[in-house]
């Protein structure tokens, strides 16, 4: 991962803090690919930073075209927009017999997440379910802990060229966010963990994970709450702690990962009907889509929508969008600019068709 950072400010006009701008990039040299600018203006009701990507992928595979707004290579905290890679790999370990759909899981407050969640044991299949559908972060979080977070942490390195790291669950990062993972940061501090190589941060993610298992959610969403209320906010820890990406590096994960091609006849049907339902497309589409699989997230000032189109040729169209240091802190609040962001999308997405 190549790092760099530096002061700006976002096209609406919001100043970015210090040592927030940071860049990753792969390595990949796509120079040779044409690059269309984003078509008209973002919705007014969308505010901070955004980052864009959409591609046009041939139906063999072969990338055609992009379309981007901003800066593509910026880093992003990923929110819930990370849990379709958990889906996906649960599903591998499933044809290779390492799992079952009805394999019992059990959940406790050492494992329980922000939000609801039923006590007792509930079935992986369930879990593959309710981690896309209504976004559970406990189910979520249970999935990843069954796959191995160092193991799909080491995956997804590897795969996205090293800008893309999923090293926590949501459990994990919100427990060193609210300042219950102290300890396991040690005297470098949630700055330090961010800036770490990606093997001795893998390691640290595994402190912050044992922390998080100490502390219950009764503990922790007050904690939270406390950080995120104080005039002092940081918003370089979403960076530091969270899970993060940049629209480059995520979207060829995204084009491969919600198709499923992957998985056999049988999961490759059960995540694409989970993604079907998934957050967020349009209500009255005019792509003439056969399919569209999407998965948002949605947590303290961040939107973030990613999907794949499938047309009835059999081509396709992935897209990355990533939109931090909102105005806009209420998740409830920024559900609902969900929909005008994703008409947005549907126009660049109709640009890349018609160029």
């Amino acid at each position: 991962m190549v790092l760099t950072a530096s002061l700006v400010s976002t096209a609406a006009g919001v100043a970015v803090p210090p040592g927030y701008t940071r860049s990753c990039s792969s390595g990949e040299d796509q120079g040779t690919i044409p690059n269309l600018s984003a078509q008209g203006p973002l919705p007014k009701s969308v505010t901070g930073r955004v980052d864009f990507l959409a591609a046009r992928y041939r139906s063999d595979g072969v990338l055609l075209r992009t379309i981007s707004l901003g800066h593509p290579d910026h880093l992003h905290p990923m929110a819930s927009s990370f849990k379709p890679l958990v889906v996906h790999a649960v599903l591998k370990d499933i044809d290779a017999g390492r799992l079952k759909l009805n394999t019992p899981v059990q959940v406790s407050d050492a494992t329980r997440s922000l939000g609801p969640f039923p006590s007792g044991i509930t079935p992986v299949s369930t879990l593959l379910d309710i981690a896309i559908n209504g976004s559970n972060n406990t189910a979520a979080d249970l999935l990843l802990l069954q796959y191995g977070p160092d193991r799909l942490a080491r995956e997804v390195d590897e795969q996205s060229g090293h800008c893309t790291q999923v090293l926590l669950t949501t459990k994990g990062w919100w427990t060193a966010q609210s300042g219950l993972a102290d300890e396991a940061l040690g005297k470098r501090g949630a700055a330090g963990y961010g800036r770490l190589p990606f093997g001795p941060r893998l390691r640290m993610a595994g402190q912050i994970l044992a922390a998080a298992r100490k502390v219950g959610p009764a503990q922790l969403g007050p904690a939270l709450d406390r950080v995120f209320a104080r005039k002092t906010y940081d918003p370089n820890s979403e960076l530091d702690l969270q899970n993060v990406t940049t629209p480059r590096s995520y979207l060829p994960l995204v084009a491969r990962t919600l198709p499923g091609d992957d998985l056999s006849a049988g999961s490759r049907a059960l995540l694409r009907k989970i993604l079907s339902t998934g957050c967020c497309r349009p209500e009255r589409p005019r792509l003439k889509a056969s399919a569209w699989w999407a998965k948002g997230g949605i947590t303290w000032r961040v939107l973030n929508l990613t999907g794949v189109v499938e047309l009835p040729d059999g081509s396709r169209l992935a897209y990355v969008y990533m939109n931090d240091l909102s105005q806009t802190a209420d998740a409830g609040a920024l559900r609902a600019n969900a929909p005008a962001a994703v008409t947005w999308i549907e126009s660049q997405l109709l640009a890349l068709l018609n160029p």
